[in-house]
């Protein structure tokens, strides 16, 4: 869980309202501007924040406690096709009806959306969102995006344009923790692509002294996206991009290397230790040795090619085909040779006790990394490798959904993706994880109710999963319910483990939805989800029997 120093001072649960454009600071560090809204008073405030954080920003996302929250507040997920990704129309939020979202009566007109027309519905996409979903990958690639060149400094230069067989030498400015075969790809297509360099680039080149985000959109022919948003009256705003289809590799085979990436030496010097002994292409350093916490104040963080990523899975990594993706792993350098992986860790280290390692709090910075700063370094991951259809047997429940909150004016709606834990047979469907989705419904009354649909893929018989809560509950307690529960599926093989549940009977019933949907040849049939659309509210109490 990502933890944000601030938002853990600060008085009351708050969540990401809207992003509103970028600034250079006097040290020529960038930071973003994040308006905030406190999760019950729903009193507006505006921070600064380092652009390195903006990989986990998307307005909807709550800090709860200091945490940042895996269930958003608002907005529905839902599919969409863009025929031309790249003939969006560069629009204020002056376009925006007041009707779909109200920002309090404060100006508008200044922050910039992406205009689409399909059929008779208009898509806004804030020009943020998009840039964060193409680009902003981690914490490295959000800090040099407003740099000219930044992204010159992580590999050395390709020549832009197709290649059949594509090495990417990545240099040490590049922690060797973000090398996932998914970030490689995207890397790829921004840094080689002709159409990725040209889209990253026009950011940099058209946001620089302006008050909004601007850029290019990439050609990106019949793209589906997977999207959170809110609709209304035939327009769609965009809050969130989960995956978007139609990026091409600028290669049939891509191979990588990295300088601290290297074959074993088999003699060492008394006293030296190998730091290569897996060949992993993640960081060495313990995962849960320690709890980060994010100082979004620091100005910047230390040097360390070796830092630590959190996994923090928000976007899928989608492209027109599978290609083999290889690690080259380097020779060893030679033993008289000074490492600078070497020099870069503490000369002693005390032993851990694997089993039980020990836990405790470290400040770290998301801020540009400068070697004169005190601060240590955090990563992210974000990306999970998906194929075109990485939401299996859910879209229709999204119509679903969709339709319930079309019928219910009076009760708040919202639904969001997220991905089963790994570690078991039932965590993925064929090369890709599980997902579940999560319809929170609050009516008037304040009292939430909460269905959980797992994707049904490889003929799972799995029941939807309804908890009716007994009292007004807050996002934080919800969130550890929801979490035992999937947490629990997944340990349990692929059944509802509701022994999970037991300790909360006082505050929410659980119960089992069974056979929900379950007529496949029907799933684009419109009467048959209208009809599901009424079972369901009928079930969860949100629609009186007739």
């Amino acid at each position: 869980m990502t933890l944000v120093v601030q938002f853990l001072e600060h008085p009351v649960d708050l969540e990401i309202y809207w992003l509103a454009g970028f600034r250079e600071t006097v040290d020529h560090k960038w930071q973003v501007c994040a308006v905030t809204s406190d999760i019950g008073t729903g009193a507006l405030k505006k921070w600064w924040l380092p652009i390195g954080f903006l990989p986990l920003l998307a307005p909807g996302h709550a800090f709860i406690g200091g945490y940042r929250s895996t269930v958003p507040r608002f907005g529905h997920t839902m599919p969409l096709r863009i025929d031309d990704v790249g003939t969006g129309e560069e629009v204020t939020t002056a376009a925006i009806p007041s009707e779909v979202y109200s920002f309090g009566g404060r100006r508008r007109g200044i922050q910039r959306l992406l205009r689409y027309r399909q059929g008779e519905r208009v898509i806004l996409v804030p020009t943020i969102e998009m840039v964060r979903y193409l680009f902003l990958h981690n914490k490295t690639m959000a800090n040099a995006l407003m740099c000219p060149g930044g992204i010159m400094e992580f590999y050395y230069p390709e020549e832009p344009g197709f290649q059949s067989d594509l090495h990417l030498r990545f240099t040490k400015r590049m922690p060797r923790s973000c090398l996932s075969e998914a970030f490689v790809s995207e890397f790829a297509w921004i840094a080689v692509d002709p159409e990725g360099r040209r889209s990253w680039d026009s950011v940099c080149d058209r946001t620089a002294g302006q008050q909004y985000v601007s850029i290019t959109p990439p050609r990106l022919l019949d793209s589906r996206w997977m999207i959170r948003a809110i609709e209304c009256e035939g327009t769609i705003l965009v809050l969130e991009i989960l995956s978007m289809t139609g990026k091409r590799f600028p290669c049939d085979v891509l191979r990588y290397s990295h300088p601290t990436i290297r074959k074993t030496k088999l003699f060492r010097p008394a006293g030296t230790k190998s730091h290569h002994q897996d060949e992993d292409a993640t960081t060495a350093e313990p995962m849960n040795a320690h709890h980060p916490e994010i100082d979004i104040t620091a100005a910047g963080s230390r040097t360390n090619v070796r830092q630590t990523a959190l996994h923090v899975p928000a976007k899928f990594g989608t492209f027109d085909r599978l290609i083999p993706i290889h690690r080259v792993v380097l020779e060893a350098r030679p033993t008289s040779d000074a490492s600078d992986e070497t020099v870069e860790r503490a000369p002693f280290r005390p032993s851990r006790d694997r089993g039980h390692p020990r836990r405790f709090r470290i400040t770290v910075s998301v801020a540009e990394e400068d070697s004169s700063d005190a601060l240590p370094p955090i990563e992210f991951h974000l990306l999970e490798p998906a194929g075109p259809d990485e939401v299996g047997e859910l879209e229709p429940m999204m119509t679903v959904i969709r339709l319930m909150a079309d019928a219910l004016p009076t009760v708040h709606v919202a639904s969001s993706l997220c991905l089963l834990k790994p570690g078991r047979a039932f965590s993925l469907t064929g090369r890709y994880r599980r997902s579940c989705l999560i319809a929170l419904f609050t009516p008037k009354a304040g009292v939430p109710l909460v269905l959980m649909t797992v994707d049904h893929s490889g003929e799972h018989a799995l029941s939807s999963l309804a908890l009716t809560y007994r009292r007004p509950c807050s996002f934080q307690e919800m969130e550890v319910h929801l979490a035992a529960l999937l947490n629990g599926l997944v340990d349990n093989g692929g059944h509802w483990d509701m022994g999970r549940v037991t300790d909360w009977s006082d505050l929410v019933a659980v119960r089992r939805l069974p056979r929900v949907l379950r007529c496949r040849d029907r799933f684009e049939d419109e009467d048959y989800l209208s009809v599901w659309a009424t079972k369901l509210g009928i079930k969860l109490g949100l629609i009186a029997r007739e």
